[in-house]
């Protein structure tokens, strides 16, 4: 807290009451990445945290950390934080973070320090071009100018709006580039009075009417189908009634929520087997959400397209899913399953049972998914060294019930997706917007900060790309275990054509990537206590856990 003696300054004051505002909206956590010009923000959110106060405050070294972080508590909680940084390159280092924001649809309030205006192109320090620095990226960008004490009325409409904007019905990251003069320490003078025509109305999402979710159900009316579901989506238990009542399969990735009992877990080894793939053809396609991982998936539904299957995709968030550019028919996602599930019931006499049709193809899948799954198992058991398929199940199991599992977005995910069975008790995120392996121990931490018990599997070299998030980590009052496959490279790319045509120094050169670092001994720098796997990934403060591997096996 300030003291009596510090001066009151128009900066503190702004920033006082945007931080006021924000809360009042629902702001309950703030990402900091300190440095000098951000000063004023800086202790405005420190001096709401302070004491047990309204807003949980973190400080990460690195900017990319904070930002990924912030990203994780958007994901898990579906409301922004606040990222804050200093000026300069400080706010590039903000970008990947906020793109995968934008694309995934994370709310997040990117906050970047700035010199005033009057020493922009000057030649003086810390200066560079930060108006709309992230593009078509955010939301919106907004650029007050240094405060004063000229029009103070206007700063809760900024926070509102700013707050509005990263909420509404297609949530994302907002940009505020804020310019401070010097002094930068100061204490706020009497905030701007709350405005009650502030208070955020509720968010109005697309939603299908009644009459067009008849019709498509009545299109449905008799026919053989699948569901594919990714995140997105937000009704788990009205998807899996549908399938029943239609007699369709469920295809589902863990991220949607959709990985219960009932929904193929063996799904991609199956439809890499081309007559296989083609004798479960259905007459519908019904996608929600986004896409899953598996290209087999992606290629499936290319070929039953081309073959005469109507795809029906929905739009998450507002957002156009269709990269196969397949779509026959597109519909709001909001709510869809539901209004489905409902239409059905109203229907009832047109699908008082599943068509023989429907059963047919569904029993093709089931009888296929049993046999897969004693074969994999097999193959796994014959095998004394863990693989990667090992550790992926086992990180599957290793949450408790409401916990969380972050996987990279790289072999982890698709380990988890292909092989990693059927669990719908945890929430399971991944960073699948842009497909990067940027922050992806930032964003576990940003997720386990919201008192959420977290598992996070991921890959070395993202683990290495990742590793400025370890600073201080041991400090952090969470439940976070970090298991990493060690295969000392990437894996990954030996899926590629580049692994059989090039020859094996150059693969190993470009794709391969070995980095010899000693994993453990990095880990042990940073004070984090290290487990060899196998390992219990009950809740334990936090610790990483590697699990050497041989990626050619």
């Amino acid at each position: 807290m300030s003291t009596d003696q510090t001066p009151i300054t128009a900066n503190a004051t702004f920033c006082a009451t945007l931080v006021d505002e924000w809360i009042r909206q629902g702001l309950t956590a703030a990402f900091i990445a300190p440095g000098s010009r951000s000063t004023p923000l800086a202790l405005a959110l420190v001096d709401r945290g302070a004491d047990g106060g309204e807003l949980s405050v973190h400080v990460f070294h690195d900017e990319r950390s904070a930002a990924f972080a912030a990203l994780g508590h958007g994901l898990a909680t579906t409301t922004p934080a606040v990222v804050l940084c200093s000026s300069g390159t400080a706010g590039t280092h903000f970008h990947a973070a906020v793109v995968e924001a934008g694309l995934s649809c994370v709310p997040m309030l990117v906050c970047t320090a700035d010199r005033p205006p009057e020493l922009w192109d000057r030649g003086a320090p810390q200066v560079i071009d930060q108006t709309d620095l992230f593009g078509g990226a955010v939301r919106a960008f907004a650029e007050p100018g240094p405060p004063d004490d000229s029009d103070p009325e206007s700063w809760r409409s900024l926070a509102a709006i700013t707050w509005g904007a990263a909420t509404d019905a297609q949530p994302g990251p907002v940009h505020l580039n804020l310019s401070f003069r010097d002094p930068l320490a100061g204490r706020p003078g009497e905030l701007p009075e709350p405005d009650a025509a502030l208070t955020p109305d509720p968010v109005e999402h697309p939603t299908i009417t009644a009459d067009d979710a008849a019709r498509l159900v009545s299109q449905f009316a008799g026919r053989s189908g699948a569901i594919v579901a990714g995140r997105g989506q937000n009704d788990a238990d009205s998807i899996r009634a549908l399938a029943d009542r239609l007699g369709w399969v469920v295809i589902a990735d863990h991220r949607s929520g959709c990985r219960g009992d009932g929904a193929l877990s063996s799904f991609d080894a199956l439809l890499r087997h081309r007559p296989f793939a083609a004798s479960v053809r259905p007459d519908v396609i019904l996608r929600l959400g986004e896409i899953v991982s598996s290209k087999a998936v992606s290629q499936w539904i290319t070929a039953c397209a081309g073959a005469g299957t109507e795809v029906v995709s929905s739009q998450p968030w507002g957002r156009f899913i269709d990269p196969e550019d397949v779509a026959t028919t597109l519909v709001a996602d909001h709510g869809l399953a539901a209004a489905l599930l409902e239409a059905a019931g109203s229907l009832a006499a047109a699908i008082a049972e599943p068509s023989s049709a429907a059963l047919a193809v569904r029993d093709r899948w089931l009888d296929a998914e049993a046999r897969a799954d004693a074969a994999i198992r097999a193959e796994l058991a014959a095998t004394d060294d863990p693989t990667d398929i090992d550790v992926a199940k086992a990180v599957l199991a290793g949450p408790p019930a409401g916990g969380a599992l972050v996987t990279a977005s790289s072999m982890p995910i698709r380990d988890l997706e292909w092989f990693g069975g059927n669990r719908d008790d945890i929430a399971v995120y991944a960073n699948r917007g842009a497909n990067g392996i940027d922050g992806t121990i930032a964003t576990a931490i940003g997720i386990a900060a919201t008192g959420v018990a977290t598992v996070c599997h991921i890959g070395d070299v993202a683990f290495l790309h990742d590793s400025t998030s370890l600073v201080a980590l041991t400090g952090r009052a969470i439940d976070l275990t970090i298991v990493v496959t060690d295969n000392d490279g990437g894996g990954i790319f030996s899926f590629l054509p580049q692994h059989t045509l090039l020859e094996a120094e150059r693969y190993e050169l470009l794709f391969g990537t070995p980095h010899g670092t000693d994993l453990a001994a990095l880990a042990a720098a940073h004070g984090i206590e290290v487990e060899a796997w196998p390992a219990d990934l009950s809740p334990n403060g936090v610790r990483i856990v590697i699990a050497t591997t041989d990626r050619a096996e």
